[in-house]
């Protein structure tokens, strides 16, 4: 078992969109499976869940997109561990299409007892296991924990989008990747550009998996910036920064 995981895999049509390159949540959905592969080989991944009561939570990621790909680009996935600090874990990613780049990008997650969702410190045995790497790449956003994220402004179109049941992963609340389709979709119902160039998100709050309905805010800014949310009954449940 390496410090660094690789896994290879194909954009399949079910996950480009309509102008046919791979869809946001698409591309988080292959970030979060290396993560999962990785952090499962160690047993400190999903099956912690099982054995433990616990798991780990995204809380921040900055990802940049090089260049869209196809349908049925051949990509290769990296990801590593860059450190664990009591209850926080740092993990970096990049994808590739051959030697060329795709994406980078940098994420925290926070290891949590499910049963109390109170932040636990990661066990002394995983510690004892779990490798940390530097990869080829280093970090690609060092001041991810320290990234100023400003919420959309009063003025900010606010576009509500549906909670479907495939949102809600096994951890029994709506994933992660969702909230990424969220905001694609309410970028297209605003009438903005949906190819996003990077995004930088921070998780404040699980939206529940009863949950119908969420309100996605949007306010764009010269230069291509859009702040967005992700809010639902007076709660904000994730806001960040998108480049289009």
């Amino acid at each position: 078992m390496d410090a660094k995981l690789t896994f290879s895999t194909t954009v399949t049509y079910g996950d480009v969109d309509r102008n046919e390159v791979l869809s946001l949540p698409g591309l988080f959905k292959l970030l979060q499976e290396g993560a999962i592969r990785h952090a499962n080989q160690f047993d400190a991944g999903t099956r912690t869940k099982e054995t433990r009561g616990e798991s780990w939570v995204l809380n921040r990621i900055a990802v940049a997109v090089a260049r869209h790909p196809r349908y049925e680009d051949a990509l290769r996935v990296e990801t590593w561990s860059s450190g664990i600090r009591g209850f926080r874990g740092y993990r970096e990613f990049r994808v590739f299409c051959g030697d060329a780049p795709v994406a980078s990008g940098s994420s925290l997650w926070l290891y949590v007892n499910l049963k109390n969702k109170a932040l636990v410190r990661v066990p002394a045995d995983i510690l004892e296991v779990f490798p940390r790497g530097d990869g080829d790449g280093g970090i690609f956003e060092p001041e991810l924990e320290r990234l100023a994220l400003p919420p959309p402004g009063a003025d900010a179109a606010a576009v509500p989008v549906s909670v479907r049941y495939s949102d809600v992963d096994a951890n029994n609340h709506v994933n992660n990747t969702a909230y990424f389709d969220f905001l694609q979709t309410a970028l297209a119902r605003a009438g903005f550009p949906t190819l996003v160039q990077s995004v930088r998100a921070r998780f404040a709050k699980e939206i529940p998996p009863d949950a119908e309905q969420v309100t996605v805010r949007l306010e764009k800014q010269p230069g291509g910036g859009v702040p967005f949310s992700v809010e639902g009954g007076g709660e904000v449940f994730a806001q960040g920064l998108a480049l289009l």
